[in-house]
């Protein structure tokens, strides 16, 4: 610990910082503590918080399954394909805008989905399946 400065008194005749240090050490050891959270008091702040943290962490349980989805076959949903922005698929392609849209121009760049009036968008299947394809033309 550092010196007591000349006229300053020591730690422990100050009260309010003895205090402050007591409930201090009686928070810090709480999270030391390897008991269960089972015997943590709810009400205190400290320990809510440990248990908010340790339920956040632990692994998740499985669900318990279901007696009736054996009998029935399950139908597979099909996913609905993931879409990209003229950016998200120019930062994807490392290709500027302008240059994406020169060659969607041209024929050589997959064609976009138009979502609206103004609105384009690519699915990401084929963007990468692109990117692939200039891969494997490097020869």
């Amino acid at each position: 610990m550092g010196q007591i400065a000349d006229g300053a008194a020591p730690f422990d005749d100050n009260q309010g910082l003895k205090k402050a240090l007591d409930k201090l050490e009686r928070l810090t050891s709480v999270l030391r503590w390897p008991e269960p959270l089972r015997s943590l008091d709810a009400d205190n702040p400290v320990h809510a918080l440990q248990a908010t943290t340790e339920a956040a962490f632990a692994a998740p349980t499985p669900p318990e399954p279901d007696p009736a989805a054996g009998r029935r076959p399950k139908v597979a949903m099909a996913s609905a394909p993931a879409l990209l922005s003229m950016k998200q698929a120019s930062a994807m392609t490392t290709l500027s805008v302008s240059s994406i849209k020169r060659m969607m121009a041209a024929g050589t760049f997959p064609k976009p989905v138009r979502l609206g009036e103004s609105r384009i968008a690519f699915v990401d299947a084929e963007i990468h399946a692109w990117v692939r394809a200039r891969i494997a033309e490097r020869g």
